[in-house]
């Protein structure tokens, strides 16, 4: 062999990494797909905007996710790519207003971070699933340059949103059982490329944690009851949020919602402009109009919870069935909530048309809404005596609702298999804007966990950094091996019995019950409505 030849060999081995046989991560990385250039700074490397899936674009717009094509050459993975299609925020607290510029159907893509220097660093690695409803939100707002430095891998994702991610329709049941859960499917499918590629980055494919917070732990609940996702993660994290409420069903009509496909055709409508809800028309109409167009209807605002399908694959039934049966993913989850998950949620900041509507009627009504079936002694409870008092009340009951009972719920449920669940409840009070106003608000604990303050303007002190800290360490420490870490404290396991948790906040408790008289209440009620629809 000539020097040229010898020479020439080195150079590419040196590129193709561990493909090679060498065991150092450079910030050039061979994958499965192809090579990737990412950027390193100090100890740290990041790999932005890897193509996970291949691209949902044209007729591939609703299909359910494909693994991604190969490329030739080095790809660029140096900055993020565009985020998903999604329409403003409606709740101007969180003051997320995307760029129409950075936006694309070309989104299905996911970062890495990482300090492994070489591949046989085998680190945990944690999968970051945003939050934003299932409708808004990305990957690249969550940086790993904190975390990482915890002994772990970092990767966040970006899945379909809205319209894009979560839609229904006859024609697409029909074609291939598309319908419905797109979104969840791109997340399956990033788990799959973490499998087949993590190690590439010093990862451990045998070692995973989901985790999100608000959707993104509604994302990683339906994960661990899909049988779709089995086998490709170890742990979950989630963070105030669950699908344990009735689900819209596919194609039929409950007392509790509409078919998806019904909400899918009506959709349809509003999205092309017409009367023509064709999958042909649909499929015609630029990505921004079908987004514009949703934006302008009030009745689409209201439809989250419709986003969750029970479409006989990803979610072959209830969640809540799921987890009775015992049929989850039996690994080892740490769950939670904040104290005051709905004081930035208030319906009249979200809607200016009922700023005239007493606190006493909204409550009543939110009651009405979310638990028809609810007793009327829920108003023990929930008091609405005067204005002050229901004011609290429509808080206190909205965040016991949509949060606390979930939660607690997912606790009782792991009951039914070996792996342990760990219960807390989040009290510590960010400052926003000089206030603390928002007390323990919805994703309150989202900057703390991920060690970025960004996300919103906090008026961040030392306390809070070394807060962050010690946070950041419960939960890598969680994802090493399935304990949270409380150092010389011992975490307790959940237990339906006694329902042992623990408070986070300047001083760290284990305590007892949480708020248990309205959490049974709430979830007796749901418990009404499952059976009214399956009777």
């Amino acid at each position: 062999m000539t020097l040229r030849k010898i020479i020439f060999l080195g150079i590419f081995s040196t590129l193709l990494g561990c493909d090679s046989g060498d065991p150092n991560i450079s910030t050039v990385v061979e994958l499965k797909n192809g090579s990737i250039k990412g950027v390193q700074e100090g100890d740290l490397k990041k790999y932005l905007g890897i193509p996970y899936a291949e691209q949902p674009v044209d007729d591939l717009r609703w299909a359910l996710a494909k693994p991604a094509k190969n490329w030739k050459g080095i790809r660029s993975a140096e900055t993020n790519s565009k985020i998903c299609f999604q329409p403003k925020q409606i709740a101007d607290f969180y003051d997320r207003v995307p760029d129409l510029n950075n936006m694309s159907e070309d989104c299905l893509t996911l970062n890495v971070w990482t300090r492994a220097k070489d591949t046989n660093e085998n680190l945990p690695v944690m999968v970051w699933f945003h939050g934003g409803a299932l409708v808004w939100g990305s990957g690249s707002e969550y940086p790993g340059n904190e975390l990482t430095d915890h002994g772990v891998i970092l990767v966040t994702v970006n899945y379909r949103l809205g319209p894009f991610g979560f839609f229904s329709h006859p024609e697409l049941s029909m074609k291939d059982g598309s319908s419905g859960n797109q979104g969840f499917s791109d997340q399956i499918q990033s788990l799959k490329w973490v499998k087949e590629n993590i190690k590439y980055f010093g990862g451990d494919p045998n070692n995973v944690t989901i985790f999100g917070e608000s959707a993104g732990s509604w994302s990683v609940n339906v994960l661990q009851a899909s049988p779709l996702a089995k086998g490709l993660f170890h742990k979950v994290i989630g963070q105030s949020g669950a699908r344990l409420i009735p689900l819209t069903h596919l194609n039929k009509s409950t007392t509790y919602s509409i078919s998806a496909e019904e909400l899918g055709l009506g959709w349809s409508k509003v999205m092309t402009g017409t009367n023509n809800p064709s999958m042909e028309a649909l499929k015609k109409i630029p990505p921004l109009t079908i987004i514009r167009n949703l934006e302008n209807d009030p009745l689409y605002a209201t439809q989250f919870d419709s986003l969750t399908v029970i479409d006989g694959n990803i979610i072959p039934e209830d969640i809540s069935k799921i987890f009775e049966k015992g049929q989850q993913a039996d690994v080892p989850v740490l769950i939670g909530s904040t104290a005051d998950e709905a004081t930035p949620l208030d319906p009249k900041m979200l809607s200016p048309q009922l700023e005239s509507m007493s606190y006493k009627r909204l409550t009543h009504l939110a009651i009405a809404d979310i638990l028809p079936e609810a007793d009327s002694s829920i108003y023990e409870l929930y008091p609405v005596d005067t204005e002050q008092i229901a004011k609290k009340s429509w808080v206190d009951f909205t965040t016991d609702v949509m949060f606390t009972a979930q939660m607690q719920k997912w606790g009782n449920l792991m009951s039914k298999v070996e792996s342990p669940a760990y219960l807390y409840l989040w009290n510590w009070y960010p400052s926003i804007n000089g206030s603390k106003e928002y007390r323990a608000f919805h994703t309150a604990e989202v900057p703390y966990v991920v060690g970025n303050f960004d996300v919103f303007d906090i008026d961040v002190s030392d306390r809070d950094l070394n807060f962050s800290k010690v946070m950041m360490e419960i939960w890598t420490s969680f994802a090493k091996d399935g304990i949270p870490s409380l150092g010389a404290k011992a975490w307790p396991i959940f237990d339906p019995k006694n329902q042992r948790y623990v408070l986070l906040d300047e001083k760290i408790e284990i305590k007892e019950g949480l708020r248990s008289e309205k959490v049974r209440l709430i979830n007796e009620a749901y418990d009404r409505v499952r059976n009214d629809f399956q009777n």
